[in-house]
């Protein structure tokens, strides 16, 4: 039990009077607008954004859903009926393949019952004619719980899939490498286990975890995971290969006498930011989008029992939290799950205010955006002087980008609206063709940078 806390500043937010069904939060200097997106669901677990421009969707009673952003629209795509949801089991974390346009599968994990035991199944479907279709197993007999039970999902830019367990209330398991249990794991996308985890037969790839519920991978490479603790020290971990997380052996930093000795000789990795009392993380983002400027390069990460969503700085190594900001305490509830769009807007999910859902199809998606940046100019608002231009916008063959000679030399990265880096390079012409890029159909942010100065476009293939 730790007695120390990761000591954070909170900052307090300015409410503003509602306009047209649109409540307003005043940020340092972003005025930003709330609205809902879709309200009568339950238990939204996880919610992604896809390339069809649609937030994907898990209620943890078993339903998948497509939702519309600008309509609310709900499409029904599954309904699994094995699922068993008690307390915090149910159908939980998904991922759609990173190239869903030619490969279009989602990952989900989700707990089932044999008997009287809970278990975790991990499962592949496949999306066709508006529906999702059962298509592969790619493990089952994983021991769950009523609680306890992980089940957040990562592709990685080497087609690898990443999966948390929690220990399913059995403590002896995160150590024991022959357990599935309070670990990440890794597979290949067709189930089968990588040449280079640490075990070729097993996929297990870090181990020592109590119960993490996200995962994040960074554009510098690193993949992050927030962590539930006991009754103290939630955690944030950077997650590599082969490393032990300390659990239940450790509890976040290795900082008391007994747990000295078993970090040493244990290869424990600690964690870059704990918190005590706990908050009860949950997911996690990156946040780089220059339409909301007090957010742009942190990782926002969300919390169920305090209610307030975090946001974090980072060092230049991405090893260290350097500050945190605490936002919309109270405001809309537990906050389960965040993602982003193209545009800059962050959706919420909510899970009412309490862990055991007394209220249930009350919960909703809320949408938090600066509706003063335009994202249809190729132009955002703190772009510094680049004097890159955009000819032709959707692209087509004769669409081109121009740079200046002062902005030679200059890296750009393309990501989806998955937040998902496409494509990164260095500028080394005067002139680019966005159109003979391998990108899929879809809407993407093109971001330049070079030393302080920026620029930020908006294309459709």
């Amino acid at each position: 039990m730790k007695t120390v806390s990761y000591l954070f500043f909170a900052l307090s937010l300015v409410a503003c009077q509602p306009k047209a069904g649109q409540a307003q939060i005043r940020l340092d200097s972003t005025l930003l607008t709330v609205d809902t997106v879709i309200s009568g669901i339950d238990i939204p677990w996880e919610i992604s954004w896809g390339p069809d421009n649609h937030i994907w969707m898990t209620e943890r009673y078993g339903r998948i859903s497509r939702v519309n952003p600008t309509t609310g629209q709900q499409q029904v795509l599954a309904t699994l009926t094995d699922v068993t949801a008690q307390s915090e089991s149910g159908l939980l974390g998904l991922v759609l393949h990173p190239n869903f346009v030619d490969t279009p599968w989602v990952f989900v994990a989700y707990t089932y019952s044999l008997g009287n035991a809970i278990y975790e199944r991990i499962i592949r479907l496949n999306y066709q004619n508006n529906l999702l279709v059962r298509a592969d197993t790619l493990m089952e007999a994983i021991p769950g719980n009523s609680t306890h039970n992980g089940a957040r999902l990562l592709i990685t830019p080497d087609r690898k899939l990443l999966v948390t367990t929690g220990d399913a209330q059995n403590t002896s398991s995160p150590q024991n490498l022959s357990s599935a249990n309070g670990k990440v794991l890794r597979f290949n996308l067709d189930g089968s286990i990588p040449d280079d985890n640490p075990n070729p037969q097993s996929p297990v790839w870090s181990f020592g975890h109590r119960n993490a519920q996200g995962l994040l991978l960074h554009p510098n490479g690193l993949i992050y995971s927030s962590e539930h603790g006991p009754s103290s020290d939630d955690e944030l971990n950077i997650i590599y290969r082969n490393r032990n997380y300390g659990w239940p052996n450790v509890v976040g930093p290795c900082d008391a006498q007994n747990e000295l000795f078993f970090c040493a000789t244990n290869n424990v990795a600690e964690p870059i930011a704990w918190w005590t009392p706990t908050t009860a993380v949950s997911d996690l983002i990156w946040y780089d989008h220059p339409s909301i400027p007090e957010f742009r390069n942190r990782i926002l990460l969300t919390t169920l029992k305090d209610k307030e969503l975090y946001v974090m700085q980072l060092n230049a190594a991405g090893d260290s939290v350097l500050s945190q900001r605490i936002f919309l305490t109270n405001r809309f509830g537990r906050l389960r799950d965040i993602c982003t769009d193209a545009s800059g807007a962050i959706y919420l999910a909510t899970n009412g205010q309490n862990w055991f859902n007394d209220s249930p199809f009350t919960h909703s998606i809320i949408r938090l955006r600066n509706t003063n940046w335009n994202p249809n100019t190729s132009v955002a608002p703190n772009d510094r002087g680049m004097g890159i231009k955009l000819y032709g916008n959707p692209l087509s063959p004769d669409s081109k980008l121009v740079l200046p000679e002062k902005a030679w030399g200059s890296s750009y990265r393309l990501r989806d609206l998955s937040g998902r880096t496409v494509l990164e390079g260095q500028a080394e012409t005067a002139e680019m063709y966005p159109h003979n890029w391998p990108i899929a159909a879809g809407t993407y942010l093109l971001e330049f940078q070079k030393g302080t100065q920026q620029q930020s476009f908006k294309l459709i293939r």
